[in-house]
C-alpha cells in the first residue's frame, strides 16, 4: 500500500483474533524495517522485549488491569529505552564498524566520540533529561513499528505499561532499560472500524507564533 493509504488504515485494534498467531520471521520482518528509525548521535536506545509465550502473556495482563487485549493478542511487546545508550562502549560499537570501513576517518571518529561522551555525561547528571532522551526514542521507534506492523498487514496498539516495577522483575528486564509503552499485536477482529474525530490542522498548528 501506499503511504497515505498506509497511515489512514492504521487504528489502535481494541480486539484481536485469539488464536492467530505470529512468526518470529513476522517480527523479524518488521523489526528490519524499524530499525531504521532516527536516534541521537546513531545511538539506538531502544531495545524490545516480545512475550508470544501464553503463560506470559497473561502474567503480563494480571499486571496489567487485565486487559482483554493482551490476551487475544498474537503478542504484547514491551517498549524500553537504554539508560546507558549514550556510554562510550555503546557509541563505540556503533562508530568504530564505520571507522574501520573508512567510512568516517580518525579525526571525525575521535570528535564523535567526544561530543557523545558529553553527550551522556550530560544525560547522566539530569535525570529528566535522561527521560525525555529515551521516551523521545522509544516514541520514534514504537511509532514506526506499528507502521511497518501494518504495512505487513498486522495490527497494532499502544498501552500504558501500568506496575513497572513488577513487570520488570517478572521478566528479568535489566536495570539500564526503562519500559515506556506497550504494543499489542496480532490480526484485528474488526477492520472496518471508522476513525474517531481528529482536530483539524488549523486547531492544533500555527505557524511563526503561538
Amino acid at each position: 500500500m501506499d503511504f497515505q493509504q498506509l497511515i489512514t488504515t492504521r487504528h489502535s485494534a481494541i480486539n484481536f483474533i485469539k488464536d492467530f498467531k505470529m512468526t518470529e520471521d513476522d517480527f523479524k520482518r518488521i523489526f528490519e524495517a524499524t530499525k531504521s528509525a532516527p536516534s541521537a548521535y546513531n545511538l539506538q536506545y531502544t531495545n524490545y522485549l516480545v512475550i508470544t509465550d501464553e503463560e506470559k502473556k497473561e502474567r503480563l495482563r494480571e499486571l496489567n488491569f487485565d486487559q482483554y487485549k493482551i490476551h487475544t493478542a498474537s503478542a504484547a511487546i514491551i517498549v524500553m529505552g537504554d539508560k546507558s545508550g549514550a556510554e562510550k562502549f555503546n557509541a563505540e560499537k556503533i562508530y568504530g564498524p564505520m571507522k574501520m570501513l573508512k567510512m568516517i576517518d580518525e579525526v571525525d571518529y575521535d570528535t564523535t566520540m567526544e561530543v557523545i561522551e558529553k553527550f551522556n555525561a550530560d544525560l547522566q547528571a539530569n535525570p529528566s533529561l535522561l527521560t525525555n532522551e529515551i521516551m523521545r526514542h522509544a516514541g520514534l521507534h514504537a511509532m514506526l513499528f506499528m507502521l511497518s506492523a501494518k504495512n505487513l498487514g498486522f495490527d497494532t496498539c499502544p498501552m500504558h505499561i501500568h506496575n513497572i516495577d513488577a513487570v520488570r522483575e517478572e521478566f528479568s528486564i535489566p536495570s539500564n532499560l526503562e519500559p515506556v509503552m506497550m504494543i499489542t499485536i496480532g490480526k484485528s477482529v474488526d477492520k472496518e472500524r471508522p476513525r474517531g474525530y481528529r482536530k483539524p490542522v488549523g486547531e492544533f498548528v500555527q505557524f511563526n507564533n503561538y
